[in-house]
């Protein structure tokens, strides 16, 4: 959180002295407003410095099956995993090019007074070597055949929990998998200690993986 806030008053300082710098251009003061933008460049050629080499000297974190990665008031947890060689119900069944491995998690909120959701986040199946998305046919199909699953991004009451079914097909011998949480590319790469670059991601371990 600290770090958020420095990042938004980062922002909005560059704001004004770039909105001060734009008067000062139309005035006789041009060289101020010269040395106000190369001050200012430099300001935010350290403080990414400082981003990216944090982002490099982070080592990855490894969640173990059952216990929660928290956004702010907005938990996550991989419960349960399973196998199928096709999903669906009987009438549209969809079979799997390698194997279909649905992961279970649990989304619950511990905010307080209030109704809350993670919204842009998207789950992917990480292994050392590569990431697979979910699989459109699989997950239309296993959502047809249970539609008690809920969304990752399902809005909460405070104390809430529901379980969240995401389906993925993959190589049947793809190694080591494990559950990572993306919420694409946000204002988090420029927030230290959040950038995702230049390290492995953290990543929800499944039941009887090992990463």
């Amino acid at each position: 959180m600290i770090f958020e806030l420095l990042f938004i008053l980062l922002v909005l300082i560059s704001l004004a002295l770039l909105i001060t710098a734009g008067a000062l251009s139309f005035g006789s003061r041009g060289h101020r407003a010269t040395g106000i933008l190369t001050k200012l460049g430099i300001s935010w050629i350290l403080y990414l410095s400082i981003v990216l080499l944090t982002a490099a000297l982070t080592r990855q974190q490894i969640i173990p099956a059952n216990r929660d990665l928290c956004f702010d008031e907005m938990c996550f947890a991989v419960v349960s995993t399973q196998t199928e060689s096709e999903v669906g119900p009987s009438d549209h069944r969809v079979h799997a090019n390698g194997a279909f491995r649905i992961v279970t998690l649990r989304v619950s909120s511990r905010a307080r007074g209030r109704v809350q959701r993670e919204g842009g986040l998207r789950a992917l199946l990480w292994s050392p070597d590569r990431r697979y998305r979910t699989s459109t046919s699989g997950q239309s199909a296993w959502q047809a055949a249970h539609p008690e699953s809920a969304a990752l991004t399902t809005r909460l009451r405070p104390g809430e929990s529901v379980l969240s079914d995401q389906v993925f097909d993959v190589p049947t011998d793809a190694p080591a998998l494990a559950i990572i949480l993306s919420h694409g590319f946000t204002p988090g790469y420029f927030v230290i200690g959040e950038c995702p670059l230049f390290h492995k991601p953290t990543i929800l371990r499944l039941p009887g993986e090992t990463n």
